[in-house]
């Protein structure tokens, strides 16, 4: 089944929708019955569903897609334009043999590290520490790419919307190819959400997806 929350948008639209039904339920049920709220809840619940099985995905637009064009149009220089995805993964040598091989062929490398911050420090707004995290693992990363003379610049992402920053970051820079780096399967929160699939649907410019178990030695790069 498709995976209803795509983006940042449908997953507003499914909290302020649900928060919204779960008010109504519950003044039905305090106004017509415990057995009136519950019977609209479970209505509520079954359209949306049918709704969310209905819509295709045709329907829906390319945002990503559209943001790497207007990105693509907007630059003016001849190098080749790479854009990378990593936080936690940024020190595997999966993911550096490739940036090396991209940098040392010419291409601009611009770093993006999406921070992964935890559901309880989320809710509670409490980010500071995987900011400062994601912060030193991109200075890092930018430092080793110095030293190898590497062409790269980067920025930390918007902590409340990774696809956000992604979008945001096509639209700035364009992009002839996309690499993002992940955890392995069961592992990574970026497979189980979807964002490396939806890249690779949307965007036409090749889109490489390296894995990264930090915990064994270099196994793995998938593209």
């Amino acid at each position: 089944m498709r995976n209803p929350v795509r983006d940042e948008t449908d997953a507003f639209r499914l909290a302020v929708g649900g928060a919204g039904l779960v008010g109504a339920s519950l003044a039905l049920g305090a106004l017509a019955g415990e057995l009136a709220g519950i019977a609209l809840f479970g209505g509520g619940v079954a359209g949306a569903v049918i709704w969310s099985i209905a819509t295709r995905e045709e329907d829906r637009r390319f945002r990503l897609r559209e943001a790497a064009l207007e990105g693509s149009r907007a630059q003016h220089s001849s190098r080749r334009r790479v854009l990378v995805i990593a936080n936690r993964t940024l020190a595997g040598e999966e993911l550096r043999t490739l940036l090396r091989r991209r940098g040392g062929g010419g291409a601009e490398l611009r770093v993006v590290a999406p921070i992964l911050a935890s559901r309880v420090h989320y809710i509670a707004s409490d980010i500071d520490h995987e900011l400062e995290d994601a912060r030193e693992r991109l200075a890092a990363t930018l430092a080793w790419a110095s030293r190898e003379d590497l062409q790269a610049t980067g920025k930390v992402g918007d902590p409340n919307a990774a696809l956000g920053a992604i979008e945001d970051e096509l639209r700035l820079f364009g992009a002839d190819e996309v690499i993002i780096s992940t955890h392995p399967p069961g592992k990574s929160n970026w497979l189980e959400t979807g964002i490396v699939e939806r890249l690779q649907e949307e965007l036409n410019v090749p889109v490489t997806h390296v894995i990264v178990d930090l915990e064994r030695s270099p196994v793995e790069a998938v593209g």
